[in-house]
């Protein structure tokens, strides 16, 4: 606790504000890539998810097929 309050009386008021800018800077650059990280997920989240539909579709259409020759096969 000590050494905090040395190191906060050595850095001058505009050294102090510098820093506090430059830590708002950076949570609000987190924050920003934090929300670009989630929309790019959702976003290939839902590319996935078509791609998944789509195949099981297409896969579903092939059994249904299949069964019906095997059906009208026996």
């Amino acid at each position: 606790m000590a050494k905090t309050t040395q190191a906060n009386a050595a850095l001058s008021a505009s050294e102090r504000d510098d820093a506090m800018a430059e830590v708002r800077q950076l949570i609000t650059d987190l924050r920003d890539a934090a929300q670009d990280g989630r929309k790019l997920a959702s976003r290939y989240a839902d590319v996935l998810q078509n791609v998944v539909d789509e195949y099981c579709t297409e896969f579903e259409k092939r059994a249904e097929a299949a069964l019906a020759r095997l059906e009208a096969a026996a």
